[in-house]
């Protein structure tokens, strides 16, 4: 079964059992997220009419390798419903878990905006067409 999401100018569908929550704030970037039973999440990052995507991905990559060890970093690229989203696929460290993360960057209207989902490396196989259905869902909508 799945849950809807609509709020902040976007909607999308998500696992009922999955849990939401929304930045309470008026500021920029507004955001969004919904986490898994095993607190993996995807969240949707909403910026003003103007920022560049590069920079918002870059901007998110480079404050998740401040905080985590053994960080790397892939340029990625990704094309969903004909919408071309750009990127970077992540491994890192956090406590004692491998944990993989991927940062795409779209437009949605005039608004840029930047998805980042991650979860511990040993489910986010099984995770990942989940975060890639909630982002098609996003995009389609």
């Amino acid at each position: 079964m799945v849950a809807t999401y609509d709020n902040l100018g976007v909607k999308f569908s998500y696992p009922e059992n999955w849990r939401v929550t929304e930045d309470q704030t008026n500021a920029w970037p507004r955001s969004v997220s919904v986490h898994s039973p095993t607190e993996a999440f995807w969240t949707l990052m909403i910026y003003e009419p103007g920022t560049e995507l590069e920079a918002l991905v870059d901007a998110v990559r480079d404050a998740l390798s401040e905080e985590y060890t053994d960080f790397e970093s892939v340029p990625a690229t990704q094309t969903l419903e004909e919408v071309e989203l750009i990127g970077c696929d992540l491994n890192f460290y956090c406590l004692d878990f491998l944990v993989q993360a991927k940062i795409r960057a779209l437009m949605l209207g005039v608004r840029p905006c930047v998805i980042l989902y991650q979860g511990e490396d040993r489910e986010f196989e099984e995770l990942d067409p989940v975060f890639n259905a909630i982002t098609y869902d996003l995009i389609r909508s």
